[in-house]
């Protein structure tokens, strides 16, 4: 994994990210905040159906994006088996989600403050042996409960749903779940699979991020965009992303 970080990286936003890029982020944010005004919870569940499709960059970047518009936001890291935010943002992962909810830390230890301006991270924090357990606790629905009323909006990073059904587990005290695919890797069975458990949530299906897109020029609007070929998949986010990682 640490070979891969420097690549990793080089897609989280910044000052220097190609315009085709933060424009993609700009279109994922604005369909997310749409889908979130008739909900009471202001967060997202961020999934994928397997590893490598661009979920935990997807949602770095989308938190990121957010905070851009001087919202409070909250970025939660509760992929427990594979958690990687951290390590993206070069974050000590001493205390964390589990140590909150384990209560070997407070709330306070467990954020990372202002890692950008208004862009608050909350470190998955050293590994458990019952992830699903933890996440699956009434504790947890307190913990996030308590969070809503210090951040304007809450991102949460999840496993995979082929790993583990976590995602599931924050369904009814979250305002929905995005789903994040990749070209030319996610399969109609893989989409198909996740669809199928994801509709076993309470929370509303917000749609499908579409990550590694090709590009082409438009010669009429002199941009280069992502090609839409996602108009026929459910949800109302169209989002692509022209590159991504993890």
């Amino acid at each position: 994994m640490q070979g891969s970080e420097p690549v990793t990286r080089q897609f989280i936003l910044n000052e220097n990210t190609p315009f085709i890029i933060t424009e993609a982020y700009s279109k994922i944010r604005a369909n997310v905040i749409a889908s979130l005004e008739s909900c009471a919870y202001k967060s997202v569940v961020i999934t994928s159906q397997n590893r490598g499709e661009g979920k935990t960059t997807t949602a770095v970047n989308l938190a990121i994006m957010i905070s851009r518009l001087e919202k409070r936001v909250l970025l939660i890291d509760a992929d427990m088996r594979g958690a990687g935010i951290h390590d993206m943002l070069r974050l000590k992962n001493h205390f964390g989600l589990s140590t909150i909810l384990t209560g070997e830390s407070d709330v306070y230890s467990g954020i990372c403050k202002e890692v950008r301006n208004n862009f608050h991270v909350m470190p998955a924090g050293p590994g458990v042996r019952s992830p699903s357990d933890m996440l699956g606790s009434a504790e947890t629905e307190r913990l996030v409960r308590l969070l809503y009323d210090y951040y304007d909006y809450i991102v949460i990073d999840t496993p995979p749903l082929c790993i583990a059904n976590d995602s599931l587990l924050f369904g009814g005290f979250t305002g929905g779940t995005a789903l994040v695919v990749r070209e030319n890797m996610t399969t109609h069975a893989d989409l198909r699979a996740a669809m199928s458990t994801i509709s076993l949530s309470k929370a509303k299906f917000f749609g499908i991020i579409k990550t590694y897109c090709s590009v082409k020029y438009d010669k009429r609007s002199d941009y280069k965009s992502s090609i839409e070929e996602n108009a026929d998949l459910p949800g109302d986010i169209e989002g692509e992303t022209a590159y991504n990682d993890n």
